[in-house]
């Protein structure tokens, strides 16, 4: 069934996901299993075309064999990108010198069970120790050859560095939050990182999934902040809140949105929400509140209607819409 609506200043925005965006959701899911199992995976800056590449492994499964292709294969600088409370558990402070932006933490040794630490066990035995729960600050001693990295864990996914989309990958594949990365050198220009081409052929030579950095806005999935449903005179309605780009919204489905086209989308201040969501209507419809001023979010939030992985469109995602027609109540934003 498709729903019209006869306002001609409407704009049908369609919902479905683009190829890319399924293109993009299929690399992450291929990289979680990869994961999964224990192997490694290829993380880019980019997927058409990268300008570097991390080899990834779960930092608590990585074998002797495992650390030894990472040293093979990158510049031997291997690293542990750790959330920021386990940094502050295991006492690893930012290492002075360190490049801006890194964070890099002081570099460690297992206490304990290694000789040099150079070597690739020794090296595996400090990885996984620094994944382990059971470790404590005196578990490491310092300096060592493995450098911990803190991710930052309050960044939004779209805000992801290497770091971080490591630790988010690797969690998801079911591992502790402990990412292993290495940056891959080139084979045609050993003396330089890989890219482009000559980073896809490793990955395929290695039968490692390549996926980016941005593939991960993909799963971007908006936790409400209130979500309840009531029944009203108008039908079943469903309401909940959530955050975009720090600004607030109220989202109210007014009866069986899910598996439509062309939902009518109604954009008007939260302190009417309610008041149109009680109104007797005819066909389904999903009311919008914006913040306190109206006029200067109406267009902040058509474009997050349009703007791929925006929360807007993942609320609309998930009451089901295939497509909405969004327009304001110009009544309602004098």
């Amino acid at each position: 069934m498709t729903i019209t609506d006869d306002n001609p200043l409407a704009q049908r925005i369609a919902l479905a996901p683009t190829l890319a965006e399924i293109r993009a959701e299929e690399r992450v899911m291929a990289a979680i299993s990869q994961l999964s199992r224990g192997e490694a995976i290829i993380l880019t800056d980019g997927i058409g075309s990268p300008t570097s590449g991390e080899v990834v492994f779960p930092a608590a499964r990585i074998s002797t064999a495992d650390a030894a292709f990472a040293i093979r294969y990158s510049s031997g600088f291997l690293q542990v990108a750790l959330p920021p409370d386990r940094c502050d558990a295991l006492w690893l402070p930012a290492q002075q010198g360190a490049a801006p932006g890194t964070a890099q933490c002081v570099t460690v040794d297992a206490a304990t069970g290694i000789t040099t630490g150079i070597s690739a066990a020794d090296r595996a035995r400090t990885i996984r120790l620094l994944a382990s729960p059971d470790a404590s600050p005196a578990s490491f001693s310092r300096p060592g050859h493995v450098v911990p990295l803190r991710a930052d864990a309050a960044l939004p996914i779209s805000d992801f560095g290497h770091p971080e989309a490591a630790v988010h990958l690797v969690a998801a594949a079911g591992f502790p939050p402990a990412a292993v990365l290495t940056t891959v050198v080139g084979t045609t220009h050993p003396t330089d990182v890989a890219s482009g081409n000559d980073l896809q052929e490793f990955a395929r030579t290695h039968q490692l999934p390549i996926v980016g950095l941005r593939d991960l806005d993909s799963e971007k999935t908006p936790l409400p902040i209130l979500h309840v449903s009531v029944d009203l005179p108008s039908g079943r309605t469903s309401l909940e809140s959530f955050t975009d780009l720090g600004h607030n919204y109220l989202v109210v489905a007014v009866g069986e949105v899910s598996g439509r086209e062309d939902v009518p989308v109604h954009l008007l201040p939260a302190d009417r929400v309610l008041i149109d969501a009680g109104s007797p209507g005819a066909e389904p419809r999903i009311l919008i509140g914006l913040p306190q001023t109206p006029e200067d979010e109406y267009g902040r939030a058509i474009d997050g209607l349009h703007r791929q992985h925006s929360m807007i469109r993942a609320v609309l995602r998930r009451l089901g819409c295939l497509s909405v027609l969004a327009h304001r109540r110009p009544d309602s934003l004098r």
